[in-house]
């Protein structure tokens, strides 16, 4: 796009022009006319005197000396280059034909001639300039002259005509020299004008292209462009507008910038656009303060977990994995268990984890492998990179979101984690009130003493096992355990033995059943093992390994050391009954049958031991 300067240069520059084609057109044609009507009026006013002279010559006779009249004339008047007398037709019926010259030699004469009307003709070419002019003689009866008194005509008749051409070449010649002054006159106006219009308009043109600039980088967001000009009318009070609100609109992005800096607790990635820089941050905290808003309100961690999957889907960050830190195991859990990041042995002892171990973010962009166990780290290399970040919960580390990406969006992840780590700071206390809950809530269902869980536990899992297993169409183990002569041992050592005994007993089931399964104190010395998805007749042999762990073990306490053992009841669900607690009862009934056969020893459960026909 042309600039406004040469854009206004081209526009007055095309108006002279315009101006001056126009100029010399007009004072062309003005010379011509101006020529032709000294040229017309020359020949009228000889060609009066040649009609006045032949009539004195004729009056006085003379006549024949017409001839050197008009060479005298063509002298006189050096322009003439041809002057002629035509007779009439009545006139050659009086007098005769009179000198060839006199003759009739065009038609434009013979015209003439016939209509009693002149004629007139500009012959132009490159050298040569002609105007002729023929004017007729007409029989005048009144005044000086009355040619009725030598010609037998009537009054009107035209009695001949007098051809005069006039020759304009010198005419046209000097009126190009004057029109070529007046061009060259023109021409150093034109450029007289275009430089004054240049130096004039040269401050304001170079401010609007230093405008126009500005305004292109504030419409990018950048608005650190300023303008001046040393004028003092509305061009500076432009300038000065514009700058003010430049500085305003500086001001203002600084302003939130730092505001933003001090919510999120870090400055925000910066690029070239400020503007979109603007509305990227005050979108991002729109959403934080939503997100916070949605999350108070969600019932539990998986929910606000939910929440963290679509932010990163939002966020378009496609690797990533939440950990959650489960300190009485010691270790983490994969909260997707769908793509893991971590070596397996973080999974099994957390302290292997830098991020738990040193309670700070870990970033392995300077360091590849700063922690040993990202799972890509071979050899001290990693082709891709890893930011690690802690969620604290209670004091301690509760959540670890881990972020993995490739080299080339290193940069982009730099520029969302300020917002991501204000995003978690947001769900933080959020996530520690739920973990709060979830442990009172936990605290509710386990047993203070064995550490297993106790019978409301199992009264709100009932139904979630019996449709699982129905669904699932799989086994459930039900294992009610008694521990033998319990009462004999608070009787005879006291309530602190027989709670060692009981921890014990506790810690020798949970240690020899599976993760998945179920431990529960169920009464007093009574303990209930659910064993989740077993083959037929694999609860008997649960139970037999229980009971001789049991058997086999030393319980030591208060000086006192005591060998024990249980007695064990086993039924199967849905195997013995498509009711659930129905299969509990049996498993108790089956117990009941273990004791009276002698105790430590383990009892299938048999419909004939059962007399009702329903629980």
């Amino acid at each position: 796009m042309k600039s406004i300067r040469t854009r206004l240069l081209i526009r007055v520059g095309l108006l002279l022009v315009i101006l001056f084609i126009i100029n010399q057109i007009l004072e062309y044609k003005s010379f011509r006319e101006i020529n032709i009507y000294h040229a017309k009026n020359q020949s009228g006013i000889v060609a009066e005197m040649v009609r006045d002279s032949l009539t004195t010559l004729m009056d006085i006779g003379q006549i024949d000396k017409r001839e050197i009249f008009l060479k005298n004339i063509r002298m006189n008047k050096r322009n003439i280059e041809e002057i002629r007398v035509i007779r009439g037709e009545k006139v050659i019926k009086q007098f005769g034909k009179g000198n060839p010259y006199e003759q009739i030699r065009s038609p434009e004469e013979k015209m003439v001639l016939e209509t009693g009307k002149p004629f007139e003709k500009l012959e132009e070419s490159i050298d040569k300039v002609s105007y002729i002019l023929i004017i007729p003689y007409k029989a005048v009866p009144k005044g000086k002259i009355d040619c009725l008194k030598c010609h037998n005509v009537d009054a009107g008749d035209v009695l001949g005509a007098i051809y005069i051409k006039t020759d304009l070449t010198e005419i046209r010649a000097s009126s190009l020299q004057n029109l070529l002054g007046t061009s060259i006159v023109s021409l150093i106006i034109f450029i007289a004008t275009i430089f004054v219009i240049i130096r004039f308009f040269q401050p304001y043109t170079e401010f609007f292209s230093r405008l126009k600039k500005g305004l292109s980088r504030a419409r990018e967001g950048d608005f650190t462009k300023r303008v001046f000009i040393n004028t003092n009318d509305e061009a500076k009070e432009v300038a000065d507008t514009y700058n003010e609100t430049m500085d305003k609109l500086c001001n203002t992005l600084t302003s939130i910038e730092k505001k933003v800096s001090y919510l999120i607790g870090e400055t925000p990635g910066k690029s070239t656009n400020a503007l979109k820089d603007t509305y990227r941050i005050v979108d991002e905290l729109v959403k934080i303060y939503n997100l916070k808003k949605i999350v108070e309100k969600d019932a539990s961690k998986e929910d606000i977990y939910m929440r963290l999957r679509k932010l990163m889907r939002d966020m378009k960050i496609k690797k990533y994995s939440i950990y959650e830190v489960d300190y009485e195991k010691n270790r983490l859990i994969d909260i997707d268990e769908s793509v893991k990041w971590c070596k397996e042995i973080v999974f099994s002892n957390a302290d292997k984890c830098r991020v738990k171990r040193t309670g700070s973010e870990v970033i392995s962009e300077e360091y590849a492998c700063v922690c040993p166990n990202f799972i890509n780290c071979e050899d001290g290399e990693a082709e891709e990179l890893f930011s690690c970040i802690p969620i604290y919960v209670g004091g301690r580390v509760g959540i670890i979101l881990q972020l993995v990406y490739s080299k080339e969006e290193k940069e982009e992840i730099k520029q969302k984690m300020p917002f991501i780590e204000a995003y978690l700071r947001e769900v933080a206390p959020v996530i520690e009130a739920k973990s709060y809950m979830e442990k009172l809530r936990k605290q509710s269902l386990i047993d203070q003493l064995t550490g297993v869980y106790n019978r409301r536990f199992l009264e709100e899992l009932g139904p979630k096992i019996t449709a699982y297993a129905l669904r699932k169409n799989i086994v459930v183990g039900i294992l009610m355990i008694d521990v033998d002569y319990f009462k004999q041992v608070n009787d005879q050592y006291g309530h602190t033995v027989g709670d060692a005994v009981l921890k014990k007993v506790a810690s020798i089931i949970k240690s020899n059943v599976r993760q998945s399964d179920i431990v529960v104190r169920y009464g007093g010395e009574e303990f209930l093992v659910i064993a989740i998805d077993v083959h037929k007749g694999d609860a008997e042999k649960i139970a037999e390994k229980i009971r001789e762990k049991v058997e086999q073990s030393t319980i030591s306490a208060e000086g006192v050391s005591l060998k024990k053992t249980v007695s064990i009841g086993v039924s199967e669900f849905p195997v013995d009954s498509d009711k659930f607690w129905q299969c509990i009862k049996y498993a108790d009934i089956a117990l009941y049958r273990a004791k009276e056969e002698g105790r430590n020893r383990v009892v299938r459960f048999q419909h004939e031991m059962w007399e009702n026909e329903e629980y």
